[in-house]
């Protein structure tokens, strides 16, 4: 009996160590150094403004303002341009990534202040 109860706690710790590795690699995915554009917001707006990357590449929004922002596709408000560019709210020194699946060119802006912006083409 003592035997099954080991075995069953050593399964245990290998379910738990791949959910480690798992969420290790999650962040490794959300490197900005994986991306294929890596455009940062600061409070000066956004940089570059404009960026062109082909479908299915990873894009990384970098927040070096001040305070949090929310990344959003166009139109303010609605965001249904291209729902890829959705990516919602990165805090303060914080970078999130996403994947484009959709061609085109695309504006995008920050939903708490909408007058910084910016342009995507997705080729």
């Amino acid at each position: 009996t003592n035997k099954k109860a080991q075995t069953s706690s050593t399964s245990d710790n290998s379910s738990s160590d791949s959910s480690n590795s798992s969420n290790a690699g999650d962040s490794e995915s959300s490197d900005s150094t994986e991306a294929a554009a890596t455009i940062t917001y600061s409070d000066s707006g956004f940089s570059p403004a404009t960026v062109s990357v082909k479908a299915g590449a990873t894009v990384a929004i970098k927040n070096t303002s001040s305070s949090e922002m929310q990344f959003n596709s166009d139109p303010h408000p609605v965001h249904t341009d291209d729902p890829d560019l959705n990516v919602g709210v990165v805090a303060s020194g914080k970078t999130k990534t996403f994947t484009v699946t959709q061609t085109g060119t695309f504006g995008f802006h920050n939903h708490f202040n909408p007058a910084d912006k910016g342009k995507i083409t997705i080729e």
